[in-house]
């Protein structure tokens, strides 16, 4: 009685996480539209570009000069369960080590480095810092939600998220003369106060000692991992990054600003996954299966949802909001929130094959979606223009998750996951996708279908939803 309390308990803590997680990234979303025409008109295209530009190195090197330790933290709650404390020291330690080595290394070669990666003095000293920044946050992040520790987990949210857009678009202002840097500034700055809040709880929290085996454990599994991390940093950055060397900073700024309003979906859908994916690993620990087929459903269509009202408001976010410049964001929305709901869908099998500890299977699937995404990249973006590139990714996630789906279906998919509630809202936001395009000058059709999908969803669900809340609610 004592364990089926305790797993009760743990359902309730892991379901108040995934809601405020909720509530933040709806907050997030909010102010993250409101940022959207500010940031347009106070930050040129091209120094939009360059920021982002910079901002996808920084996601690269940081998976190369730390190998992606941070990436095990859940994992590593479970098998070092007695040492946790020990573990994060660890981790922690190595990243700073490997970041300082990486700047020595780096040094002597500065120069060259800064003309390929097109970068003045400020943007290459500062994407050290940003590289352990990021590096010790997510160490920090993973730990707190893996332990539903929800209050943070809510403050961590809402600091880098609509917090940090404030500081990047007030440093953009204040920085006139190179706004690009109070861009990146502001949205790295929650980043080291949180890496900062890691490394004086480690200091104050008591003796805690570095141990090898942590790392050994842990980098038998990230450095296959690798070639997924990397190849994740080329399907979500390469589509930038191509067409700021083929079109210009100035597509790539347009670009960017249709893909941070597609990527508002994955950024919230990925905050309800921050805490289903270490509750799954403490189902699939205790052999509870049938718990996590019975609420995967219910995630996939939340997922769904999500997905499919961020493409009915879309156009009337870029025609409202940003100038006439960015009118083909329109256009470039409906296909790229359509690949990152299949990025979402494709974290369900993630999560079986790291659990399994398969990372050559994690990898493959990666690298298969990267190297599609590279060639339609240099075919078509070339060929057609920068709008091209939505249609490249679309193509390219579909592929990750098809690819993964298989591999999946060697740990027994079917009997740990809904996957015909997969299949349904898989077409069902395709096929609203293709709707989107149809009726995208049509505003009351668009937002009567949104409605009647609303109403029938909540009618289907209710029961689920409702029990939902009353199992939060008594564990208040």
């Amino acid at each position: 009685m004592s364990e089926e309390l305790s797993r009760s308990e743990d359902s309730r803590q892991t379901a108040k996480t995934a809601v405020l997680n909720t509530i933040a990234n709806g907050i997030a979303l909010v102010v993250g539209m409101v940022m959207v025409p500010i940031i347009a008109r106070i930050i040129s295209q091209e120094e939009l570009g360059i920021a982002s530009t910079f901002l996808a190195n920084r996601n690269i090197f940081v998976i190369v000069i730390t190998l992606a330790v941070y990436s095990y933290v859940h994992k590593a709650m479970l098998e070092f369960r007695d040492e946790k404390k020990n573990y994060i020291f660890s981790v922690s330690v190595f990243c700073v080590a490997m970041t300082g080595l990486a700047f020595l290394v780096c040094l002597p070669f500065k120069s060259r480095l800064q003309a390929l990666l097109s970068m003045d003095d400020f943007l290459y000293y500062w994407l050290f810092l940003s590289i352990l920044s990021f590096a010790l946050y997510n160490i920090a992040y993973y730990y707190c939600v893996f332990h539903n520790k929800y209050i943070i987990v809510f403050a961590i949210v809402m600091s880098v998220g609509p917090l940090s857009q404030f500081v990047s678009v007030f440093l953009a202002h204040v920085m006139s003369d190179r706004k690009y840097i109070g861009r990146v500034i502001g949205l790295d700055s929650l980043y080291v106060i949180v890496a900062v809040c890691l490394i004086v709880w480690l200091l104050v929290s008591g003796k805690k000692s570095f141990r090898g085996k942590y790392l050994s454990g842990t980098l038998r599994f990230t450095v296959p991992v690798i070639p997924h991390l990397l190849s994740q940093m080329v399907l979500t950055q390469c589509d930038l990054i191509m067409i700021s060397y083929y079109c210009g900073d100035d597509k790539s700024g347009i670009y960017s600003m249709g893909h941070t309003v597609g990527y508002l979906a994955l950024t919230a859908v990925l905050q309800l996954m921050a805490s289903w994916s270490p509750w799954v690993y403490r189902r699939l620990e205790g052999k509870e299966t049938d718990s996590i087929k019975q609420n995967s459903g219910l995630m996939v269509l939340l997922g769904a949802y999500l997905s499919i009202g961020l493409m009915t408001v879309a156009p009337e976010l870029i025609r409202i909001f940003l100038p006439k410049e960015y009118l083909p964001c329109i256009y470039i929305l409906p296909p790229l929130i359509a690949a990152m709901f299949f990025q979402f869908i494709y974290l369900f099998f993630y999560d079986l094959e790291y659990y399994y500890k398969k990372p050559v299977w994690i990898a493959t699937a990666s690298v298969i979606a990267a190297v599609l995404n590279l060639i339609l990249n240099k075919i078509f973006i070339v060929r057609y223009g920068y709008v091209a590139a939505c249609y490249t990714t679309f193509v390219s996630y579909f592929v990750l998750l098809a690819v993964s789906w298989l591999f999946a279906g060697r740990l027994n998919a079917a009997k740990i996951y809904n996957l015909k509630s997969m299949v349904a809202a898989i077409a069902g936001v395709v096929i609203y996708m293709i709707l989107m395009f149809v009726f995208s000058d049509i505003i009351w059709v668009r937002y009567m279908l949104l409605v009647a999908l609303s109403a029938v969803i909540f009618i289907r669900e209710k029961n689920r939803l409702l029990g939902l809340w009353r199992g939060m609610r008594s564990g208040v």
